[in-house]
């Protein structure tokens, strides 16, 4: 006489089989999720480079365009202390005719970016986001100065190589 298999077992292979479906469609699910995550990523990416090529105009191809300003040495606005500041700064320029006009316009941008560092206290310069600002400051003069209008014309950068605050 065969024996007879308890129904114990009978419920623990149901019992298994159906954790086995739940895992199997959590497993497709977070696969689906994922694959279509990455699909969007890849757009992102995409259209970040769109924008990026865009951003650099018809030039994007060509290598950036620095432009070095002479050292600045100058003591800086402050009553309480004798502080002084030295720079060096090197500008992005948009394209080769906006070098050709800052190089024009030399004698003159430098004595207003030398009137600019002047009129800033120790405290402007030495704070966090100092040199940011000073920056922008710096390209906005130079871009009235070249009669550039927009952001992709004249000055696209200011980058400080030395700073120094004593």
């Amino acid at each position: 006489m065969a024996e007879a298999q308890p129904k114990g077992n009978k419920k623990l292979i149901i019992i298994i089989a159906a954790v086995l479906a739940v895992v199997l469609l959590a497993a497709a699910g977070a696969a689906a999720f994922l694959l279509t995550r990455s699909a969007d990523a890849g757009d992102e990416v995409a259209t970040a480079q769109e924008t990026g090529k865009k951003k650099a105009g018809k030039d994007a191809d060509h290598p950036p365009i620095f432009e070095k300003l002479q050292q600045f040495t100058v003591n800086l606005n402050s009553p309480d202390e004798d502080a002084m500041l030295q720079t060096d700064i090197v500008v992005e320029l948009a394209d080769a005719k906006s070098q050709e006009r800052i190089k024009a316009q030399m004698p003159k941008i430098q004595s207003q970016v030398n009137q600019l560092l002047r009129s800033k206290s120790p405290q402007d310069v030495r704070a966090v986001d100092g040199m940011t600002k000073l920056g922008g400051e710096v390209r906005a003069l130079i871009n009235r100065t070249l009669g550039a209008e927009g952001d992709e014309e004249g000055v696209l950068s200011v980058n400080f190589t030395t700073f120094i605050v004593q």
